[in-house]
């Protein structure tokens, strides 16, 4: 029997990010984007920020500027996050080696350089800055079931507070129409077909529907303890979760 496709078969460690803040009236925001068009991997769908993992995510020198490691993950996982975070969002989880905070000048020149080819480890050498692991929360890990689509992921799942002292802007390449929106309108604009969203999105929206301020979520999400949790798909292309992972 003919082998299948490597990418059939082995899913691509990534990461990825729930941003969130507290919306101005009640309940919390996230911060979500619309894939390109021409992406070959769910094209046009609203997601959060994240992407598969780069080889030099796991290098020691660029491992070493994690200011802590979060529980539960390789590191790896969280530099992925942070980097594809400020790639695609603009928004970067990180401080200089005193401590104090990174002016908007400075991120936009990085994100810049980024763009045109420097790397993500060199860049942080250079400036002097540290990611901050700590902001981030290990919250779930999903498989994408075989026969779904070309390319298959094993992605960790991030929670993480947005920084207050800068704007997000989606990159204008891999994502499109930045938008902070509570978890309900976004599940609303699904539901009316105005946003395609994929079966995980919607299942971490609905959970973040739940909590009424990101301290809430955020003690939620500390006192969890992630597993893997791959979908089923039927032949007719239905994905569902299966009865015993129905309370991931």
């Amino acid at each position: 029997m003919q082998n299948e496709p490597l990418t059939y078969r082995v899913p691509r460690p990534a990461s990825t990010v729930m941003v969130v803040r507290d919306a101005w009236s009640a309940g919390i925001e996230v911060y979500m984007a619309r894939r390109s068009a021409r992406s070959p991997f769910m094209p046009d769908a609203y997601v959060f920020p994240g992407g598969a993992l780069d080889e030099n995510d796991a290098d020691e020198l660029v491992v070493s500027r994690l200011d802590r490691i979060p529980k539960g993950v390789e590191p790896a996982f969280a530099v992925a996050a942070v980097r594809e975070l400020f790639e695609e969002a603009g928004m970067l989880l990180a401080f200089r080696d005193d401590g104090s905070a990174l002016r908007r000048d400075e991120l936009a020149s990085a994100r810049r350089s980024l763009r045109n080819g420097i790397d993500f480890a060199a860049m942080l050498e250079q400036n002097g800055w540290r990611l901050r692991g700590s902001a981030l929360t290990y919250y779930s890990r999903w498989i994408t079931p075989p026969g779904e689509v070309a390319r298959r992921f094993d992605a960790r799942f991030f929670i993480a507070r947005a920084p207050g002292d800068q704007s997000a802007a989606a990159d204008a390449i891999e994502m499109h129409d930045g938008v902070w929106i509570s978890p309900a309108q976004a599940l609303a604009r699904g539901g009316r077909g105005e946003w395609m969203l994929v079966f995980p999105t919607s299942r971490h929206l609905e959970r973040l529907a739940e909590f009424t301020s990101v301290t809430e979520l955020e003690g939620h999400a500390e006192a969890r303890e992630p597993f893997a949790v791959m979908p089923n798909l039927t032949a007719e292309g239905v994905i569902s979760l299966p009865p015993d992972l129905a309370n991931w």
